[in-house]
């Protein structure tokens, strides 16, 4: 369980390089681009986090250097997975860009707040464990991937 929830820690960065270039290979313009981009980062970022909380929870704690707190993550993991099964019904029934956008904001709320409680936690608690404080570097990486694109499918 360790293992894979390691490997998670890579699958998702190597997913979204992977939906970057399909998104500007297969857009035709700035709004199919964004139709590609937006809702399948939503599903890998939102899709392993909803299933490492409900299937690797003790292992996703260690890794992070947080206490297993079950029920926390089982409510944690069932609201990304809401968030993923949402982004995949926006793609699928191709509800517009502002749908698009919508799931999009809310992902990169949510991943926002969290790292910030991740920058909190390194600060008040010494936590520096590797993946504690990449959290933050890695949701600004990913509010840089989605808001220029985002922003220009809206004008």
């Amino acid at each position: 369980m360790k293992s894979l929830s390691m490997l998670l820690e890579w699958i998702r960065p190597a997913g979204i390089v992977l939906v970057y270039f399909l998104s500007q290979s297969l857009g035709t313009d700035a709004v199919s681009t964004f139709h590609i981009l937006g809702p399948f980062i939503v599903m890998i970022m939102s899709g392993t986090v909803a299933f490492e909380s409900l299937f690797l929870g003790s292992a996703a704690s260690a890794k992070i250097g947080y206490k297993p707190d079950r029920a926390y993550q089982v409510q944690s993991g069932l609201n990304h997975l809401a968030t993923a099964v949402t982004a995949l019904l926006v793609y699928l029934l191709a509800w517009g860009p502002y749908a698009d956008a919508a799931v999009a904001i809310v992902m990169l709320a949510a991943f926002t707040f969290s790292a910030a409680n991740h920058l909190a936690t390194a600060i008040r608690e010494h936590n520096m464990k590797p993946v504690n404080l990449m959290r933050p570097l890695m949701t600004l990486l990913l509010l840089g991937v989605l808001l220029p694109p985002m922003i220009k499918a809206l004008q």
